[in-house]
């Protein structure tokens, strides 16, 4: 937690009847910015696994979804 807490410093701190914990200050990503990176990396995986540019990112995403459901084994 040390090596953390220099790492990143804390903005403050969350204490518990017991302990008291830091609060790490830790950049985000925004949901904006992350949906973005996801749908440029659907499209590069499909590039890479399938030899051709998708038609468009929806068909990136498709198939991304497709492949992460049959490697986890969800529905």
């Amino acid at each position: 937690m040390h090596e953390l807490i220099e790492k990143y410093g804390t903005i403050g701190t969350v204490i518990t009847e017991e302990q008291e914990f830091p609060i790490l200050n830790i950049p985000m990503v925004s949901d904006e910015k992350w949906q973005r990176m996801a749908k440029e990396s659907a499209v590069r995986n499909f590039a890479k696994m399938n030899g051709r540019n998708p038609l468009d990112v929806e068909e990136a995403l498709r198939w991304q979804r497709s492949l992460v459901r049959s490697l986890t084994g969800t529905a």
